[in-house]
């Protein structure tokens, strides 16, 4: 017997919110994952049984429990993934490219600093008259703003502290959803990979 395109059509759509329910639950959104679970599956899970000719009734509530493990095991899966990841980008990629940033900064920094004595001395080797100095006005300092904090660019740790500063944890979590890790690994097809 052969099941309608329909059918197929509403079992994709179970699968993709079952799916959503457990990332939710695994992010810690107990609300909407039941709400999906209680509220939307049981009206679409009946719908895809009524569409299905009887012999393959039986059969489906065995494919339905095989969906349910099998999702969840992608989703803990995926969720393993997503914290080595996420390990690996606040341990090693982040502070490299803080660092590298930082290599930037001390750069520009020294190379204004040449430019700034470069100037005054040509200033002073064109004059006799002597400079004075006001202390109403200050030389200009050059810096960068991260956030509420404004670093100046000779303070190399100071910097490296302000870049820090962002916190590592939120970067990575933008960079890596459960959700699009998931999703990956399902369009991967690496259902044999994690039965092996």
């Amino acid at each position: 017997m052969k099941v309608t395109e329909r059918a197929q059509e509403r079992w994709d759509a179970i699968v993709t919110r079952f799916r959503h329910a457990c990332i939710l639950h695994r992010d810690g959104k107990e609300w909407e994952s039941r709400r999906i679970i209680k509220e939307e599956l049981p009206p679409l899970i009946k719908q895809w049984m009524q569409m299905l000719p009887s012999g393959l009734k039986e059969d489906a509530k065995a494919d339905l429990r095989d969906m349910f493990t099998r999702e969840q095991s992608i989703v803990d899966q995926g969720q393993k993934l997503q914290r080595l990841f996420k390990e690996t980008l606040v341990k090693r990629i982040i502070p490299q490219v803080e660092e590298r940033i930082a290599a930037k900064y001390r750069s520009l920094y020294v190379t204004k600093m040449e430019q700034q004595k470069a100037k005054r001395q040509e200033e002073l080797s064109g004059s006799w008259v002597r400079p004075s100095y006001s202390d109403a006005k200050k030389p200009t300092t050059f810096g960068f703003q991260n956030g509420d904090r404004r670093v100046k660019l000779g303070d190399v740790s100071e910097m490296i502290d302000a870049l820090q500063g962002a916190d590592n944890e939120i970067l990575a979590d933008s960079i890596l959803s459960l959700d699009d890790i998931v999703q990956e690994m399902n369009n991967a097809q690496i259902d044999p990979i994690l039965k092996g």
